[in-house]
């Protein structure tokens, strides 16, 4: 087993991101409408030149009338193809036109309570638009921007409550939101709330451990979405039965005790988890350990396969049933 004992701080910000709980709508500042002005003002313009251009064609003699009609129609493609530039620059203006920002903010996870109860944790996603694209800065971020400039992670002591404020800044204006968390939940604060999608419901998923099969299969909505190889404990350190919830997620750990490191932990119970199979510490798969897939031999922990581990990892939100039978 790759047993990785508690879960600390410095391991929940060793993480990056793996969908989504709630959503924070909010209203934003500044308006752009010169461009609409400086067009409605050629436009004019044009019209005005063209009334003047055709009077101007009526007087005189029949001949001069005749001459100054093909005056007109010259006149008129003149007008007529400074009108296509004109629209032709207007519209690459609105592609290029400055918006201020627009801010989303969601709960991607959380709350996440530690088996242990010593900690609870959030994370949240900023989904920004804007032209220039717009800076996103947070309150707080416990993970020390490991996942990223648009995702905070915010942890929590017990009966402790934390109000994040997020921004978004460009030349063209400035976005805000906030969201209030506890120990038990988020409240939105400021916007209003969207219902996720249901693949961000842990309800809706389910995972299995044979271990006489040596197999992961998980389920969405009661239905077979991946069956995984795998590596359980060996009978000197089994893998423990019995049903389980999935909890933290841990990107890399190095495991002193064992001289091993592996990837896309996903804790399960205590100190089991599910995770890659091993790696040395020049980074380097161990292949005697890839070609145990299939057989009881690890230390408590399920192995499986890199890639499998990591749409585990990616895919599966924290919260799932786990039955290890």
């Amino acid at each position: 087993m790759l047993a990785v004992s508690g879960c600390t701080r410095n391991d929940l910000n060793a993480e990056k991101p793996g969908s989504s709980n709630s959503l924070v709508n909010v209203e934003n500042s500044s308006d752009n409408k010169s461009n609409t002005t400086i067009i409605e003002n050629q436009e004019t313009s044009s019209s005005q030149d063209n009334k003047e251009g055709k009077n101007s064609n009526y007087s005189g003699s029949e001949k001069n009338d005749i001459s100054n009609n093909g005056t007109e129609k010259a006149q008129g493609q003149d007008n007529e193809s400074s009108s296509t530039t004109s629209t032709e620059l207007i519209s690459d203006q609105n592609v290029n036109e400055s918006r201020p920002p627009v801010l989303v903010l969601e709960i991607i996870e959380g709350p996440v309570i530690l088996e242990d109860n010593s900690l609870c944790y959030y994370r949240i996603k900023a989904k920004v638009s804007g032209n220039p694209a717009p800076k996103i800065s947070f309150s707080k971020d416990d993970s020390n921007g490991a996942w990223g400039e648009n995702i905070s992670q915010v942890n929590l002591l017990p009966d402790e409550s934390y109000e994040l404020y997020a921004d978004a800044i460009n030349t063209s204006g400035k976005a805000s939101a906030s969201v209030s968390l506890t120990w038990n939940g988020g409240t939105i604060n400021k916007g209003s709330t969207t219902i996720t999608a249901d693949e961000a419901n842990p309800a809706n998923y389910f995972i299995e451990v044979s271990l006489n099969e040596q197999k992961v299969k998980v389920f969405y909505k009661n239905s077979l979405l991946r069956e995984i190889v795998c590596s359980s404990g060996s009978p000197e350190s089994p893998t423990p039965k019995g049903t389980f919830k999935t909890s933290d997620k841990i990107k890399y750990s190095w495991l002193s005790k064992y001289g091993v490191g592996a990837y896309y932990f996903v804790r399960f119970f205590n100190a089991y988890l599910f995770h890659s199979t091993p790696f040395d510490k020049n980074g380097n798969l161990i292949e005697a350990e890839q070609q145990n897939l299939g057989k009881p031999v690890s230390h408590g922990c399920v192995r499986l396969d890199l890639n499998e581990a990591k749409w585990l990892y990616e895919t599966v939100p924290s919260g799932v049933t786990v039955k290890i039978y």
